[in-house]
């Protein structure tokens, strides 16, 4: 490596901020052990500002996984973990972005309403796999809708050159959001047509996530965009100051056209997603296009994000109130996201996966490139698997995280105790999210199975049923299956140092 490209390192955003938040650790260590060695009078004080923060954390919403790290570190560490609490846990959203989510979920209740038409016609059917959609209507405003159509696309060579023609013939607006934009061959293409559309009057709409683009766009890139007539925000713009805010990244992957096709899954805007460069061997990944009144939950989740970066509300009524088209697939499909209070007080990606899972029959097909799930999801895979249902997961045989691949190595000797097979991708890396319950129901989206997503992510993804990207899902993922190895007990064994390293983060895995 060349002394420019290390000077270039050393001095890069992310590292003058990494350095910048260790500062700040190292002044809230010194601080608490100054104060706990000179002025010990105060001692009894802190025990009481101990205790309080112990019943704050008791008291959160949230699950026993996710208050047990800072219960251990507020006791190991008295008033140091009190501190670290008081900074970096995950408060929820920025005061600023509250205001504007309570008026989009008043907006929710307007346009969703729980006593739709296929609502109702849901509750009616015999349908054996409706639960979840039931729980994302009436838990979150999420409401099904029949009449869709939706294609199923395996790899970023089937999506991005049909995603770019889709993008020109847009005539009234645009709507994209993605955590990573990569300026390559794929977003050059991208740029180009966006461009093009702003100059003829197109209403054209980005986001991407700041920390997710660290590196490859510079702070001032939207403006650049604006300049261009493409309307487009950072969300989330990272500060150095340690505040678990800015742990809630923008993980969504949402492209809306018009009124007539909307697309989520898996990939983002740069190149190693459509191969076009390799990094960990080939990048597995999927996309779904919707097509039908569905495409309406997408376009509110665009706005009401859009409209946390713009700090105003959209016009609702001009987007929302549009007669979509019906397709004789009919499939059922509900669309949803997720995120942190107040965007919802639920765990929306946990609670659809959970449903599914306990609904299955006779099989549960898993996609995911990480494997660190909710102790609650983490019971309703093991417990399927006692049940008899012939439960999968595939997860890469080259990792981009190595020690996040350790750490799941460590779940998998229960997995496989309790019948389910776990398998490793060996073409590469499978960064796909999606599952597959029977053969009847099926999820795509960019929820993966680690608290990241599950709990402190801004994600999206869809339910769908009754269409022939089921199938097609489910083909893509026995392919998989084929060209992958089934993990065995003996291969899940680790070194001594490993196995500790992997339990200490284990202990706080919740918290990243």
């Amino acid at each position: 490596m060349s002394v420019i490209k290390i000077f270039k390192k050393i001095f890069s955003r992310m590292a003058l901020m990494l350095l910048l938040i260790l500062i700040q650790i190292a002044a809230i260590i010194t601080l608490g052990v100054y104060m706990v060695q000179f002025w010990w009078p105060f001692i009894i004080e802190f025990a009481i500002i101990d205790i309080v923060v112990f019943l704050l954390i008791i008291n959160r919403k949230g699950t026993a996984d996710m208050k047990m790290p800072w219960i251990i570190l507020v006791l190991a560490l008295p008033f140091i973990g009190a501190l670290f609490y008081a900074f970096f846990a995950n408060h929820g959203l920025k005061p600023k972005y509250r205001k504007i989510v309570k008026s989009t979920n008043k907006k929710a209740k307007e346009y969703f309403p729980e006593d739709s038409e296929d609502m109702r016609a849901l509750k009616n059917s015999n349908n054996l796999y409706k639960t979840p959609f039931e729980y994302l209507g009436h838990a979150l405003q999420f409401m099904p809708s029949y009449g869709n159509r939706v294609t199923f696309y395996k790899s970023g060579e089937e999506w991005f050159p049909h995603f770019i023609e889709e993008l020109k013939s847009a005539k009234e607006h645009i709507f994209m959001e993605f955590f990573i934009i990569d300026r390559g061959k794929e977003w050059t293409a991208i740029h180009d047509v966006l461009a093009q559309k702003a100059k003829e009057g197109v209403d054209v709409r980005l986001l991407y996530d700041d920390i997710g683009c660290a590196g490859l766009l510079h702070s001032v890139y939207p403006n650049q965009l604006k300049k261009e007539g493409i309307k487009c925000y950072r969300f989330n713009p990272f500060i150095p100051l340690l505040s678990g805010v800015f742990n809630n990244r923008d993980h969504r992957k949402i492209a809306v056209i018009d009124y007539k096709e909307a697309f989520t899954g898996g990939m983002n805007l740069a190149d190693e997603y459509a191969n076009d460069i390799v990094r960990f061997g080939y990048w597995k990944d999927a996309m779904i296009k919707i097509e039908g009144p569905a495409i309406k939950n997408l376009i509110f989740l665009f706005l009401s994000m859009f409209d946390l970066c713009q700090n105003k509300l959209s016009d609702y009524d001009k987007f929302l109130t549009h007669r979509f088209q019906k397709y004789e697939e009919n499939a059922l499909v509900t669309p949803f996201g997720d995120g942190p209070a107040p965007f919802t007080y639920q765990y929306a990606g946990e609670s659809t996966f959970i449903n599914m899972i306990e609904n299955a029959k006779e099989s549960v097909y898993i996609c995911t490139p990480y494997y660190i799930p909710t102790e609650n999801l983490r019971s309703a895979i093991v417990r399927a698997g006692y049940r008899g249902i012939d439960v999968r997961i595939l997860l890469p045989g080259i990792p981009d995280k190595k020690a996040v691949y350790k750490l799941a190595v460590t779940y998998f000797k229960e997995l496989i105790k309790a019948g389910v097979k776990v398998y490793t991708y060996n073409e590469g890396f499978n960064h796909q999210k999606s599952i597959v319950v029977d053969d009847q129901i099926a999820f795509v989206g960019t929820i993966n199975m680690d608290y990241r997503s599950l709990v402190h992510h801004f994600e999206c993804g869809a339910i769908f049923m009754h269409s022939a990207a089921v199938k097609d899902v489910r083909d893509d993922m026995m392919d998989c299956y084929d060209h992958s190895e089934l993990v065995t007990v003996e291969k899940t064994n680790m070194g001594p140092i490993t196995s500790l390293l992997c339990a200490f983060m284990k202990v706080f895995a919740q918290l990243l």
